[in-house]
């Protein structure tokens, strides 16, 4: 019985809540909440768009019911929780979920739970519940938000939330009043104690605990076997070189296909491509290039690459040149929206699993499916990456050395360039090996070159670096990347071009790779550590930074992008406003006012300041007796203002004008030895 009671206290009706404006703050979480969610693409647009529509119709209905909700609504919201509920067990524990599946279904549930209870929120603790809800689903947006962009839901939901608190602290204390300045030390406390715990979080770990995921997507068949889809010619290739014969010189994922063309602009969107799950950062190689031929760089043999045939997981091969030792990197790759059909990899890759019996491997170590990598995609891959310090590096003595065949292949230039090579020379004459000399290159590239992804365009018969080096400077990762590698190639220098993707998110332990972080980079060669990646143009961490440090500075590069003019003239601008605002504030809004002000300030400059306990009349009396003229002007002035202030009997403008003229010209001497009495409120002699 005991328990019989407790249930039926606990499902006892709450007092009927009458506020409007609380279930709008709370409507509008909500209608927030659900389109954050459908911005990073866990529920789609429609869905979103109907849910609000019936979150909507539900706070209405609710409201009209408050008092007295039908017995069938409480079932009906019952029903659909526990059947929201079931789904959502049966998705996450199907067989072939992975390990980012929880996800989707949970945004799906929350969603759902909102839609259901919207139309039975007849107390005050039901639209509490609507608000923890809402926040709910603002945490799983934020889970998987990777720029500043997601910061404007979480500003708008905030102001939502906000405005729904104070109505329920209104409404719960019978119509009270949060003062602003309380409400502004409360939300100020809040945010600062918010940023602090967020800026002392450490960077997120992936747990040691790893499935070998690897499962097929909807991806298409390719036309060349061990080809990459942008050669095959079809309509729906998944990537293409693209062609500067065009206007506007644009590609599709450029650099994903058998050739690299460095006179073309890229314009790649922001679709989110995939996620990864690694346990460092890293840049995810596709494929390099060996062969530079003054604007595009080929791979020497792109087909027949070598077929391997067996099961996962892919024991893979070690390319020539490269030294498999280093800390062990697992990661796996969630396939987002179709992309070439390379296999990313952080540098080296040892071992993959992968959803086909079949892989094709080149000498280079680039890695080609024969299949299309669709949406749903996912494949694993196991590298030994480099841990090799500067250090080392400078005093890599190793005697081995590569086949004179292939050194020419890494060395190859299409034509001497002597401008080139001295300019090289002339940078790197006091550096006394190979690491030294790519850290000057790369100093001298970044203090004299302008990074740009709107690239002049490239005079006919020019070659890339000659222009870009002694040219416009102007370029973006390829253009800037192939300078460094032509330079380091003209000091003997093995180099080589690698693209792919970068892409980095500490918030979680998943990375976000978009179509525009696709990247190209520099691989220089090292006789006891093999191909060692320099980018000339962006860092990797050494480590996953935290999440406040990332934060940071993506603030500090957003206001660095802010333009200084705009910026100026709205500071002047809002400058202006608010001296414009505190003078009609400051300004004497009647004639007596201005009066008062007038007479005071006269009073102020010969020393005889106004006393608490005097009248106007009172204080303009005591100026016409240190005037000492006998024309009253200050007692005219004053009994006009009292007219004006008691009566309405304003004197005409010209009037006013001519007695405040007059007021100005009757000037009150200043008594030293009396004002100074006076002002300290003691006896004056022989004065009133």
């Amino acid at each position: 019985m005991n328990v019989l009671e407790a249930v039926r206290r606990a499902n006892q009706p709450g007092v009927p809540e009458n506020s409007v404006r609380l279930r709008l703050a709370c409507l509008g979480a909500v209608l927030v909440a659900i389109a954050a969610c459908a911005s990073l693409q866990e529920i789609a647009w429609t869905t979103a768009v109907g849910a609000m529509v019936l979150v909507s119709a539900g706070t209405v209905f609710s409201h009209a019911t408050r008092a007295r909700p039908p017995g069938w609504v409480k079932v009906m919201v019952a029903v659909g929780a526990i059947a929201a509920c079931v789904w959502f067990f049966h998705a996450v524990s199907s067989p072939t979920a992975g390990i980012t599946s929880v996800v989707h279904p949970l945004t799906v549930l929350l969603v759902a739970v909102l839609v259901v209870h919207s139309f039975h929120v007849p107390s005050r603790r039901d639209l509490l519940f609507t608000l923890g809800a809402s926040a709910g689903l603002m945490a799983v947006g934020g889970a998987l938000a990777i720029d500043l962009r997601f910061g404007l839901y979480v500003v708008a939901w905030s102001c939502c939330s906000l405005w729904g608190l104070t109505e329920m602290w209104t409404s719960a204390s019978g119509g009270g009043r949060i003062s602003a300045t309380g409400l502004v030390l409360a939300l100020g406390a809040t945010s600062t104690a918010a940023a602090a715990v967020f800026l002392v979080l450490p960077a997120p770990v992936v747990s040691s605990r790893v499935s070998f995921i690897d499962r097929a997507g909807a991806g298409g068949s390719v036309g060349i076997p061990g080809g990459l889809a942008g050669d095959s010619g079809v309509a729906a290739q998944l990537s293409r070189a693209g062609s500067p014969a065009s206007r506007i010189r644009v590609g599709g994922y450029l650099g994903f296909a058998a050739s690299l063309n460095t006179a073309l602009r890229g314009n790649l969107g922001n679709t989110l491509v995939m996620q990864v799950r690694a346990q460092r950062p890293s840049y995810w190689v596709g494929e390099t290039f060996d062969t530079w031929q003054g604007q595009s760089w080929t791979e020497s043999q792109p087909v027949p690459r070598r077929p391997l045939r067996e099961s996962s997981p892919f024991i893979l091969p070690i390319p020539l040149g490269d030294v498999p030792f280093g800390q062990s990197d697992l990661q796996t790759f969630y396939i987002s929206s179709a992309t070439a059909n390379l296999v990313f990899h952080a540098e080296s890759a040892n071992e993959a699993w992968f959803p086909s019996g079949k892989l094709f491997v080149a000498g280079d170590g680039t890695i080609v499916s024969p299949l299309g990598l669709g949406t749903g995609s996912v494949y694993t891959v196991d590298s030994q990456v480099s841990t090799a310090s500067p250090a080392q590096l400078r005093s890599d003595d190793d005697p081995f050395t590569l086949p004179p065949a292939y050194l020419l292949k890494e060395e190859q230039l299409p034509h001497p360039y002597p401008r080139v090579q001295a300019l090289a020379r002339s940078l790197t004459a006091h550096d006394t090996n190979t690491y030294d000399k790519v850290q000057s290159l790369i100093r001298w590239i970044g203090a004299h070159t302008h990074y740009s992804e709107n690239i002049p365009p490239l005079p006919p018969g020019a070659d890339t670096v000659d222009e870009f080096l002694f040219g416009n400077r102007v370029g973006f990762c390829e253009q800037i990347s192939t300078s460094l590698a032509v330079m380091l190639r003209s000091l003997g220098i093995p180099a080589r071009e690698a693209v792919g993707y970068g892409g980095f998110n500490p918030i979680t332990d998943l990375y976000q790779v978009h179509a525009n972080d696709a990247h190209a980079w520099v691989q220089v060669w090292f006789p006891g550590y093999g191909w060692q990646d320099f980018d000339p143009t962006a860092v990797v961490p050494a480590a996953p930074p935290s999440p406040g440090a990332t934060a940071l500075r993506a603030v500090g590069s957003a206001l660095g992008r802010i333009p200084p003019v705009p910026v100026a003239a709205v500071v002047v601008a809002a400058g202006l406003v608010v001296v414009f605002v505190r003078w009609r504030r400051a300004r004497p809004a009647t004639w007596a006012e201005r009066v008062a002000r007038s007479a005071e300030r006269a009073g102020r400059r010969a020393g005889r300041p106004r006393r608490p306990s005097e009248t106007l009349a009172e204080y303009a009396g005591r100026l016409d007796e240190r005037a000492a003229r006998g024309n009253a002007t200050w007692s005219r002035l004053a009994s006009s203002a009292e007219a004006s202030a008691y009566g309405g009997l304003d004197p005409s403008r010209d009037t006013q004008r001519a007695l405040m003229l007059e007021a100005k010209r009757a000037r009150v001497p200043c008594h030293d030895t009396a004002g100074s009495a006076e002002a300290r409120g003691g006896p004056l002699a022989g004065v009133p």
